[in-house]
């Protein structure tokens, strides 16, 4: 009830209300809504741009220390530099420092060849003597003690090589002469007796690498490497990029991924060789500016157009509900003269006339139609006492059949009873006007009765089978639609024949489809002469007529000739309908045979 109060009363606010639920308030929920959508597909395409092009980058990485590792080999197969480490006192002071010289160009052709044209990867090399060689310009003079005293080194000149690249950062690289972090790996350099002569060590200055290996960061972008435990060893230089948390919350991350956190976009790629990730931090704000933008621009459009709309809707709605006041007074006179009255079509124009003529042409409908209906509820009266006299007729032949039948009985005669019951039995399905489906086993019993009847008629023999699934024995069918098909086998099929006359009964269910086909042995269809004479062909006709009323289309009969006899095939709609009670089935012979 208080809802009422709400709902405006007059046909011009209800179109004002109309239009503001039904036009502006859906423009602008699908206005979020798509801006949202957009939104969700541009954070998707950044995303996999990211994951796209830091996937090329750890690819990178990873190509980096896999080539860098393989220069091992490339130094341990140098015969010039193997010969140099095993016998470093060969030749002199002089002769060292040309070996010296010599290694360190072996390194600067490593370094600078088709594989690692960068200046990220160092060498560094101590022999057995107090010689250490590097392919870089160390900060301060290296002192071989120093670095042979380092456990890292002495396992190394032990054969305890490291196979796995580690992280060397702060005073530890300070003692190689290198200030930045490094990613190392060392490895002992062995001879034909597997004697370790020399360690080399591989250093990687990633962070250099990454600075490099990024596109020019914009829009506060930030890049870090990060172990898989969140730590972070190295970032990119963007001043005004947000600070990620050190160490980060890496729980559950996948090799590779992306997801929104605090207003920022971070995507993910996972480097195998390291067990590191690659992070990439883009704020949103930045992606979704122009979006807000075009949100502000798109919604005061809106607005402008719904400000236009709505004064429209006014000046619209007060032409027509103007004539529809005066309309409504002149439709209540007519009411009050019962339809006897005509509005006047001269007074309206446009729209308005139309609706006037509709209505003066209604009015002579409704008049018209109302008296046909009074007409024809005088012939339903008629038709309704014509029946009732027809049906006085059929209740005369029952009663008759059933004083035979009683005489029949007090005679001895046993046949004339049974013909008389089956005749009474069809008579009654005959004459219920009201169920036009019924259920096989009742058909099926109709057919039986008629069956029995022909039988005892003709001296000539004929067998019968019927053959259906007991679980269609409820499906519903046409009532009296087998006996036309029965008596159509008896009276053309075996008239003109010398053997012993079958009828095949078949009902199986196909797909959702209720399959009757009726089969004889008898002349077949070119054969049988002409059924209109015995009015069969009108039975059949009747029933196809019948299957079209009840089924429409989906209710078809065919006939087919085959080698030996006749086919006639119903195809209609399977429908079952189980009893509500128990015990009411009929009992119904699966095959019937000669009598």
């Amino acid at each position: 009830m208080k809802l009422r109060h709400f709902i405006p009363q007059t046909l011009k606010y209800k179109l004002f209300l109309a239009f503001l639920l039904v036009i502006l308030l859906p423009i602008i929920i699908l206005n979020m809504t798509h801006v949202q959508k957009f939104e969700t597909l541009m954070r998707e395409q950044v995303s996999s741009q990211n994951l796209e092009q830091m996937t090329t980058i750890t690819s990178s990485l990873g190509s980096l220390l896999s080539v860098s590792e393989k220069t091992f080999t490339l130094i341990e197969q140098d015969s010039f530099v193997t010969a140099i480490l095993k016998n470093p006192e060969a030749g002199g002071s002089y002769a060292s420092f040309q070996q010296r010289q010599k290694i360190e160009e072996k390194f600067n052709a490593i370094n600078n060849s088709v594989f690692i044209a960068n200046s990220y990867v160092y060498y560094t090399v101590l022999d057995e003597e107090d010689h250490v060689y590097t392919s870089y310009g160390p900060t301060h003079i290296l002192s071989h003690a120093a670095l042979s005293a380092m456990p890292v080194i002495q396992d190394a000149f032990l054969g305890k090589s490291l196979s796995k690249w580690q992280l060397e950062e702060g005073g530890l690289t300070s003692a190689f002469g290198i200030q930045p972090s490094l990613l190392t790996m060392y490895k002992g350099l062995r001879d034909e007796n597997n004697r370790v002569y020399a360690v080399v060590r591989i250093g990687v200055d990633y962070q250099s690498w990454l600075r490099s290996a990024i596109p020019s960061p914009m829009n506060d972008e930030l890049y870090v490497l990060a172990s898989a435990e969140g730590e972070i060893y190295g970032r990119s230089n963007t001043s005004n990029a947000l600070a990620l948390p050190n160490p980060m919350n890496t729980l559950g991350w996948e090799p590779t991924g992306s997801k929104v956190e605090n207003d920022h976009i971070i995507s993910y790629s996972k480097i195998p060789s390291l067990n590191w990730y690659l992070v990439k931090s883009i704020p949103t704000k930045f992606l979704f500016h122009k979006v807000n933008q075009l949100q502000q621009s798109y919604f005061l459009t809106t607005v402008i157009i719904a400000v236009l709309f709505i004064v429209m809707t006014f000046l619209i709605s007060t032409t027509i509900t103007r004539p529809l006041q005066l309309l409504q007074k002149k439709m209540s006179d007519v009411v009050k003269r019962n339809l006897k009255i005509q509005l006047p079509e001269e007074s309206y124009k446009g729209e308005i006339l139309t609706f006037i003529q509709a209505f003066n042409k209604m009015v002579r409908d409704v008049e018209s139609l109302l008296n046909r209906l009074k007409e024809e509820e005088r012939h339903k009266e008629a038709m309704r006492f014509q029946m009732l006299l027809s049906q006085m007729n059929p209740h005369f032949l029952l009663n008759t059949l059933n004083t035979v039948k009683w005489l029949a009985i007090e005679l001895g005669n046993h046949q004339i009873p049974e013909v008389c019951e089956s005749l009474g039995k069809l008579l009654e399905a005959g004459m219920r006007l009201d169920v036009d489906l019924i259920h096989l086993e009742h058909e099926i019993e109709l057919a039986q009765r008629y069956i029995r009847i022909q039988q005892l008629r003709y001296d000539r023999e004929f067998d019968v089978h019927i053959t259906f699934d007991p679980e269609l024995r409820h499906a519903l069918i046409p009532k009296l639609s087998l006996q036309p098909l029965i008596e159509n086998s008896i009276y053309h099929g075996f008239a003109k024949i010398e053997r012993a006359g079958s009828i095949q009964i078949r009902v199986q269910k196909q797909e959702n489809k209720l399959v009757i086909e009726v089969e004889d042995n008898g002349v077949g269809v070119g054969n049988a002469g002409s059924t209109s004479s015995t009015g069969n062909g009108i039975a059949l006709k009747n029933l196809e007529e019948r299957l079209v009323l009840l089924f429409r289309k989906e209710g078809t009969l065919s006939i087919e000739s085959i080698p030996i006899g006749t086919l006639v095939r119903i195809r209609i709609p399977f429908l079952l309908s189980p009893p509500y009670s128990k015990g009411e089935s009929l009992h119904v012979d699966s095959s019937l045979g000669r009598r």
